[in-house]
């Protein structure tokens, strides 16, 4: 299901202390994480992720943004080290 903000799929990261899996599916979910749970002072690709997270919030029924959002993500994720493969 693509609308509200749903992703298609999911995004595996490893937070914490005891690299709790958290399996992200949604922008909201990727906020929270990018906002106030991500483990580096970020990057380029970690401030990318924010932007096209906000992006896809505002705009949660188009298919592109919501892909965009996911993507960059995981991007973000796999440069902090923390994205599961």
């Amino acid at each position: 299901m693509v609308a509200s903000g749903w992703w298609d799929g999911t995004v595996p990261v490893a937070l914490g202390k005891s690299f709790t899996v958290y399996h992200v599916n949604n922008n909201h979910q990727a906020a929270d994480i990018l906002l106030h749970k991500w483990p580096t002072k970020g990057g380029t690709k970690q401030r990318a992720a924010r932007e096209a997270v906000m992006e896809a919030i505002e705009h949660a029924n188009d298919r592109m943004a919501l892909a965009k959002a996911q993507k960059a993500f995981a991007e973000a994720a796999k440069e902090a080290d923390i994205l599961i493969e």
